[in-house]
């Protein structure tokens, strides 16, 4: 009788195999480059107020989210705020949020009378939430400075050296991290956060006041200390290399990413100190890096003022390519479709092959587009493999 009792279960262990080879998720090909579809407009909202919403999954499930120029999820208007989210795009009560801290309690103006605080970027460790504040030039054209907060209390306080920026002279001071899942998860290297960069300003500056950001930096810092720019090393090498090279120079900084590109180009003047609907649009923006473990690569979401710039990468250094650029048209827009700046892809609402993602970005009421987004509003982006 043990014989046949054997044979059976050398079968059905044939076809458990079997089956969990069926089964198993699909690897991507690390030659297949990427396709998107992202929709033409938000399709869900938080209820609350104000833009650019940089974000981080933290190990409470919740998702952490600054807002500029705004009352977030409260009702006192701050030129800075961050606020605690919860609930999913999927689900049937949508996105919730409540407002944490606003203002003087996130950081500092360095840069004198004529500027106003940023947020850039928000990272999620197991021991800490960090935010990217920068000076930004009240015509958006100027930025110059930047430091990160730090909150040990999931949001409710934060602190900084209030001596002196960590970055300044216009290098390296639109900062934002790249976002590797709730707390880090998916970090290659638990021992470090990457941040990605830009020099000048943080989009195309209208009035050229700035250099407009053509290269897109990258730098790695020990967790243990975020907020010693001493510490940090700036990647060094060729875009797209075997190996990183890093320096804690950071002259010696190199780009990841170099787009040259112009959308809408023009040789008509644009007004001086225009700060919506210009011309000669640089594509590298403000936005976010988010890693996607199940199709193992990264996507830069980028914008101009009138188009969504979407890039991966099989690494952080890249190389990076262009996979979607969505031409939203000219101004006025309507609510069936709009495009929109500050765009990011909070981790915390990936699907679980990673497929469907969800972007985040705003329309000011300032700008002549016709219509307004300015809210926590997200729309899907749907990914493929080509190949």
């Amino acid at each position: 009788m043990k014989a046949p009792r054997a044979a059976g279960t050398g079968l059905l262990v044939v076809a458990l195999a079997l089956s969990a080879c069926s089964a198993a998720p699909e690897v991507p090909s690390p030659d297949a480059p990427l396709r998107g579809e992202v929709a033409d407009g938000v399709t869900v909202v938080g209820v609350s107020d104000g833009d650019l919403w940089p974000s981080c999954w933290a190990d409470d499930d919740a998702l952490y989210a600054a807002n500029g120029d705004g009352g977030g999820f409260g009702f006192e208007f701050f030129d800075i705020a961050v606020n605690r989210l919860t609930g999913s795009p999927e689900d049937e009560a949508g996105v919730e949020g409540e407002f944490l801290a606003g203002g003087d309690a996130l950081g500092q103006v360095w840069s004198g009378a004529q500027f106003t605080r940023k947020p850039t970027g928000m990272l999620c460790t197991d021991e800490a939430i960090y935010l990217a504040v920068q000076d930004l030039r009240l015509d958006f054209n100027e930025a110059p400075a930047a430091t990160i907060a730090r909150s040990d209390d999931y949001g409710e306080t934060w602190t900084w050296d209030t001596a002196t920026p960590m970055f300044g002279d216009g290098v390296f001071t639109t900062i934002w991290f790249a976002d590797y899942g709730k707390a880090g998860r998916h970090a290659p290297d638990p021992e470090y956060a990457y941040a990605y960069g830009l020099d000048g300003n943080w989009r195309d500056s209208f009035d050229d006041s700035a250099p407009d950001p053509t290269e897109l930096f990258l730098a790695r810092v020990p967790l243990a200390s975020v907020q010693d720019a001493a510490t940090w090393e700036f990647y060094a090498g060729e875009p797209g290399a075997s190996e990183p090279t890093w320096s804690p120079d950071i002259a010696r900084k190199r780009p990841v990413l170099i787009d040259e590109r112009r959308r809408y180009p023009t040789d008509a003047a644009v007004q001086p100190g225009q700060t919506v609907g210009a011309r000669n649009l640089s594509v590298l923006s403000q936005g976010g890096v988010t890693f996607l473990p199940a199709l193992e690569r990264y996507v830069y979401t980028s914008w101009t003022e009138l188009t969504f710039e979407f890039y991966e990468a099989p690494a952080p250094w890249g190389p990076w390519e262009l996979f979607l650029s969505e031409d939203f048209g000219p101004y006025p827009w309507t609510q069936d479709r709009f495009g929109g700046y500050g765009t990011s892809i909070p981790s915390k609402f990936l699907s679980e092959d990673n497929r469907r993602v969800w972007v985040q970005s705003n329309v000011c009421p300032c700008a002549p587009a016709g219509m307004s987004s300015y809210w926590f509003g997200l729309r899907p982006l749907d990914l493929d493999l080509d190949g």
